[in-house]
């Protein structure tokens, strides 16, 4: 299993020499962190000299605690391990076992997957350490309830807390709130996996915090510039009524009105799309790849700490399925052996038609979106026709709230639907492996969920400018009716609150979908039954779903594309995040360690694919952030104003010059209003719209209008450039893996060496005795022993015939048993 073990008296701590002058610092002052989960018996990792563990020299290796040689994430590993490979067709010693171990061409008898396929079994799953009662509460345990024999070991010792106990202490716990997470132990009771994930998210979180404090400065900017800012003066000016007659934003229902009417939306949008805006855009695309290079450099550090930096891929069982299914063999290059096999024919003609099914899927999203576009235009129409000039006024604020909910509501349905489709496009591929099924479903997943939650942010950002809409001359039309289009304010206060809701409501959803919900199902069922012993209590507990961990990924994925990539639209976007984060860490630790069975223990060197996700995500932010400057705010407008038609060089008469004349005459039919004098009791000859055109017919675009668009172009490829060599010169300053840890891993090899060579030779002077002795042994031979210490694998006679599921029943009670309590 290429499980790595620590090796004796080859311990390597830190010397002062090996950390730099901050690491030394903080060592010093440790103590006083009020961060760190002061508790003695919260487990710490030993940076002891590892190699691959074998029974050839299994006294050259320090067992990781006083009572068990393994710890308690490999035990788990290893009985999977031995459930998967166990025949329930034929009869065969666990000798027999080790021998096919390595053999890729599982029979159909092979496995408890297969067993749980068939419907044999419901599921399997390592037990919990124990019960969530301390240690001061044994006693009233064992005096107000009648134990039987099962509940006697639920703890291995009375008088010390449990792994389970001591993480929702220090751990899993909301009081722990604003202390480290204790990966070591993490890791030592759920395996690598989910403390890599957790260990992410923890960075991530931690990097939230600069950006959290940045965004929130921007945003008091954008609050203390708000009474001085001189295009909100402009608009706000009573005494501009007449100046700023606009034309009507719907067809029919709306009528003209003055742009001072909308000074509160013009106030709300400054928050927003503000001088701050170009600078937060350019420090969160930096931040990002500063998040990257810190967390590679992390994930280097635990991986060798846990032993998987260097892991070996070990043998994969094949999926139960895809052996059912696959009726072709060949045989294997490397361990020269059949196996089942699709035809590569075969795998690009199903790999197609899961496209195909994918970009059909997309569609149903863009039609999703196209209703949402109807949606607002009817809305906002509907609103504007109101008696009630309230209503009037607060049309656009209504219409983008609601709209933004009901995308929310789809957007979360879809999901739903498009997981199922999604299970049935990975289960008709039939991949061979669980890793490359996951792989398969994942990015299949992430693709569509990309689509679905971010489709109507891009519609929202890029295709409400008149460049798409076109103007009071010539608007463009979805079947008859007149697409929206932004508000004189710009369009950036829009893709806010779209940003905001469809942020925070899939996060308050997440939270009562991923932890209220499973705590209110194990409330009721302990109201139930309160009296189990250990094993129906896990039994009991919420099944751990097949795609856990990639859910998890995914919410935080998707949450980094909200910072990221439209946070010059919403810089609150990483202070809600971070609120979210502090209470999902939290609460996904709660669900690990009270509320689901407990998930068998992974070995894997990173966090995957994911890692190149969030690569992708961060380079797409930098080219969105820098088309939603040039195009959704306006800042090349005001650039070129300030620099090129200011009279004074102040912002003094920008408004009145980004508005476009238009006689009444020449409007676009459709878009007459049936009430001229609804908000206003006078009329003009002309209206005006934001743009930059000729004054008179035919109203082509002016030179300002060049001279803004070519702005915006150079802008584009200005800031991209720019953020891109700034990344990819931290990415080449910053190495991947820190110095000391490269001393460690040369280190580290050169103590295997020498105790691999050390082993060969006392394995060439005991080979004689060795042979001897098995001469005269039994194959049913006891528990082996290491280095003096039991560990009982479940050995047994297997001369007689015994079912499927007897067979297995045996091998998982036995192994189980040991592996629990022993």
């Amino acid at each position: 299993m290429n499980i790595p073990m620590p090796l004796k008296d080859n311990k390597s701590p830190d010397k002062p020499s090996d950390k730099n002058f901050f690491e030394n610092l903080y060592e010093k002052y440790k103590h006083r962190d009020p961060f760190v989960v002061k508790n003695p018996n919260v487990k710490q990792q030993n940076l002891n000299a590892t190699t691959t563990f074998t029974n050839a020299n299994a006294a050259a290796f320090e067992p990781k605690n006083d009572k068990y040689f393994f710890d308690n994430a490999e035990r788990s590993r290893m009985v999977r391990r031995i459930l998967q490979l166990t025949s329930f067709t034929r009869d065969e010693t666990p000798e027999d076992i080790e021998e096919h171990e390595d053999d890729t061409a599982l029979e159909d008898g092979h496995g408890i997957e297969q067993l749980c396929h068939m419907g044999v079994y419901e599921s399997y799953y390592p037990i919990h350490d124990g019960p969530l009662i301390s240690r001061d509460n044994h006693k009233v345990l064992r005096d107000n309830h009648k134990v039987s024999h099962d509940d006697d070991m639920i703890s291995r010792d009375d008088n010390v807390d449990n792994d389970r106990q001591i993480l929702q202490k220090n751990w899993a716990s909301f009081s722990m709130i604003f202390k480290y997470q204790p990966l070591d132990a993490i890791r030592d009771y759920f395996g690598v996996r989910v403390s890599f994930y957790f260990a992410w998210l923890g960075v991530y979180t931690a990097f939230l915090v600069p950006a959290a404090v940045v965004g929130f400065l921007c945003f008091l900017y954008a609050l203390a510039t708000m009474m001085s800012s001189e295009p909100l003066k402009e608009i706000c000016d009573e005494s501009n009524e007449r100046l700023f007659y606009m034309c009507p934003q719907c067809d029919r229902h709306c009528s003209f009105y003055s742009l001072v009417s909308n000074c509160h939306y013009s106030r709300f949008a400054h928050l927003f799309d503000n001088g701050a805006t170009v600078f937060f855009s350019v420090f969160m695309s930096i931040w990002a790849t500063l998040f990257l290079e810190y967390w590679k450099r992390t994930e280097a550090t635990l991986a060798f700490k846990w032993n998987v930096y260097d892991l070996l891929k070990e043998y994969e069982p094949l999926r139960p399925a895809f052996v059912c299914k696959v009726n072709n063999t060949k045989k294997n290059p490397v361990t020269e052996k059949l196996e089942p096999y699709l035809p590569r024919v075969t795998r690009v003609k199903r790999s197609l038609g899961a496209l195909g099914v994918v970009c059909l899927m997309v569609l149903v999203v863009i039609g999703t979106v196209i209703g949402i576009v109807v949606y607002r235009a009817s809305v906002l129409a509907a609103l504007y026709a109101q008696s009630s000039h309230n209503v009037r006024e607060n049309a656009k604020i209504m219409t983008s709230f609601t709209a933004a909910v009901i995308n929310l509501i789809f957007i979360q349905i879809l999901t739903c639907v498009y997981f199922k489709v999604a299970v049935l496009l990975t289960n008709w591929e039939n991949p061979r492996t669980v890793t490359e099924y996951h792989n398969s479903f994942t990015l299949k997943m992430y693709v569509f969920e990309f689509v679905n939650t971010y489709s109507t942010l891009f519609y929202v950002a890029f295709f409400q400018t008149s460049l798409i809409n076109g103007t009071p001359v010539k608007y463009n039309r979805i079947k008859g009716r007149r697409i929206e289009e932004c508000h004189p304010a710009g369009c950036l206060i829009d893709v806010c609150i779209q940003l905001s809701v469809i942020m925070i409501g899939k996060q308050i959803w997440g939270l009562v979908i991923e932890f209220v919900y499973p705590c209110l199902c194990n409330w009721w069922k302990s109201t139930e039954s309160p009296n189990h012993s250990a094993l129906p209590k896990d039994y009991s507990l919420q099944e751990e779903p097949e795609f856990r961990i990639f859910y998890e990924y995914l919410d935080m994925v998707i949450q980094f594309g909200f910072v990221t990539m439209f946070v010059a639209s919403f810089p609150l976007a990483p202070l809600f995040a971070l609120v979210n984060n502090f209470v999902e860490i939290r609460a996904d630790a709660i669900n690990f360690v009270v509320n689901y069975r407990r998930r068998v223990a992974e070995q894997v060197k990173n966090i995957g694919i994911w890692f190149k996700i969030l690569e992708i995500v961060t380079k797409i932010s930098v080219v969105v952030n820098s088309f939603v400057i040039a195009f959704t705010t306006d800042f090349i407008p005001r650039w070129v104003y300030y620099y090129g038609y200011s009279p004074d060089g102040s912002m003094k008469g920008y408004v009145n010059n980004s508005l476009t004349y238009i006689n009444i005459s020449d409007l676009d039919q459709d878009t007459m209003p049936d009430d001229p004098y609804k908000n206003l009791n006078y009329t003009m000859p002309y209206c005006r719209f934001k743009g930059y055109l000729e004054p008179n017919k035919p109203y082509d675009v002016s030179k300002q209008f060049l001279y803004v668009m070519l702005c915006r172009l150079i802008f584009v490829i200005v800031f991209q450039y720019f953020v891109f060599l700034v990344k990819d010169t931290i990415a080449w300053l910053v190495p991947d893996i820190p110095s000391a840890l490269q001393a460690k891993i040369a280190r580290k090899m050169h103590v295997a060496r020498m105790c691999f060579r050390k082993s060969a030779v006392e394995a060439t002077q005991e080979s004689t005795r060795e042979s001897t002795l098995h001469k005269h042994s039994s194959r049913s031979s006891g528990p082996t022993h290491f280095d003096g210490k039991r560990f009982h694998i479940g050995k047994g006679k297997s001369s007689e015939q015994h079912n499927a599921k007897k067979s297995i029943s045996n091998m998982f009670t036995s192994v189980f048993h040991h592996q629990s309590y022993v």
